[in-house]
């Protein structure tokens, strides 16, 4: 009979520098991560973005309703709004608001315009507009149309401009039922919101008052050494970096191809860190999933709904929060609505959604859920593992400002598997997550 495989068990004289040098490794790959991605953040997004789509939808909604906006909601959409494409957005809204541009070129709202080309663009259409100055071309008012994100304040901007040239009514008609039916939508999103919030704070009223009682299922047991979950998961972490360059060189040549970028790193790094996994576990994949996902699906499924509603909750709490100590920074999701804007046709759209709902859950709540939290609880009281692997996850994003709300999520998602004792939950909510965030990025991409 062939011996039965057992668990990594490496020694200390090996084992600890090895780890010493993985953790330098992934210290100098999160540093060279971290100033790219600082680098990127400085430079201004070529359109408007996402937050500033949903504020268009919230400033301008209410006039179909006859209602005006008041001064402290245009403040505050100021303060938040950062990019130059985004208070361009808002300086058409304000125009057609107060039926005119300022009278000078050097107005705040002028002034605060995009730079360069596609800026000068916005000038001479606004000016145009709003200033009865010379009528730009339609080249200029196309891209000007397209950085303004094809919405609400785009149509108007062009309804302007043909009004003098004949009359822009059914472009204004247009660009009113369509803000109707995306203030409609954020109208529901909110109830949808606000109704998941309240279950969410029944679940943590009921998680408070039974607390002291023992999950029907434990945690998932481990039997590798800490050392060897130490190098799984540097591995893994480095991995995760040599992925995604190694796609970004295969990919560079075929620019229309960078959709494919995510999905390829994720089955790479994911299909390697499974496989360290088991091999040091001593264990296949069927087995493994057994060990982390016991219990019955439905159950499951229903506890991962509840605690979705908790994540809402709290997430809530957590941006709240944070928006009252950390000053206002790019969205952490930019590169994927910059990413999503390019696509086109169902294939990608559904591959890339698929990527984002399904593989990467599945694969970061073993890692993190079902793995992490398991080893750091054998040595650790359960609320420091909770709170370690949190933190982990939300760190493992190198998104400094989206830190406290990805820990805030990983912390739910570690509640949920200590809940139920299976991955099924945790990988409901994160998918849920999400799936959920990817397509209102892409309902206004």
């Amino acid at each position: 009979m062939l011996p039965e495989p057992r668990a990594w068990q490496p020694d200390r004289s090996w084992a600890d520098p090895l780890i010493i040098l993985l953790t330098l490794l992934s210290l100098l790959a999160a540093g060279l991560a971290l100033r790219v991605r600082g680098q990127n953040s400085r430079r201004p997004a070529d359109q408007v973005g996402l937050q500033g789509r949903i504020l268009e939808v919230v400033l301008a909604g209410p006039s179909l309703l006859g209602r005006k906006v008041g001064a402290r909601e245009w403040a505050k959409a100021e303060s938040q709004l950062k990019e130059p494409w985004d208070q361009a957005l808002l300086a058409v809204l304000k125009a057609e608001q107060n039926g005119q541009a300022p009278s000078e070129r050097r107005s705040p709202e002028l002034m605060s315009a995009p730079v360069g080309p596609g800026g000068e663009r916005f000038r001479r259409a606004y000016l145009a507009a709003y200033a009865g100055e010379p009528m730009p071309d339609r080249a200029g008012r196309e891209e000007v149309h397209q950085r303004l994100g094809h919405g609400y304040a785009a149509d108007l901007l062009e309804a302007r401009l043909q009004d003098r040239e004949g009359g822009g009514e059914a472009l204004r008609t247009q660009a009113r039922a369509a803000l109707g039916t995306r203030f409609a939508g954020l109208g529901i999103l909110g109830f949808l919101t606000m109704s998941l919030a309240t279950g969410g704070l029944v679940l943590g009223l009921y998680l408070l008052a039974t607390s002291d009682r023992n999950p029907a299922q434990p945690l998932p047991a481990w039997t590798l050494s800490s050392r060897a979950a130490a190098v799984v998961l540097l591995a893994w972490f480095l991995a995760y970096f040599v992925s995604g360059n190694v796609v970004g060189l295969l990919l560079h040549p075929w620019p229309g191809l960078r959709w494919l970028a995510p999905p390829l790193t994720y089955l790479l790094h994911a299909g390697f860190g499974l496989l360290l996994l088991c091999r040091a576990e001593g264990v296949g994949l069927a087995s493994l999933w057994q060990r982390v996902a016991p219990g019955r699906p439905g159950r499951d499924l229903a506890w991962g709904a509840a605690f979705l509603a908790l994540a809402v909750l709290l997430v809530i709490v957590a941006a709240l929060l944070s928006s009252l100590l950390l000053r206002p920074e790019q969205s952490p999701q930019r590169d994927l609505q910059e990413l999503m804007r390019g696509l086109s046709g169902w294939g990608p759209n559904l591959i890339l959604f698929l990527t984002v709902a399904l593989v990467a859950p599945c694969f970061e709540e073993l890692l993190f859920r079902g793995f992490l939290l398991p080893v750091l609880a054998r040595s650790q009281p359960m609320a420091l593992a909770l709170a370690g692997s949190a933190l982990l996850f939300g760190a493992i994003h190198l998104q400094p400002s989206g830190l406290p709300i990805l820990s805030t999520l990983g912390l739910v998602m570690g509640l949920a598997m200590r809940h139920t004792g299976s991955l099924r939950t945790p990988i409901v909510v994160h998918g849920a997550w999400n799936g959920g965030l990817f397509l209102l990025m892409r309902a206004f991409a």
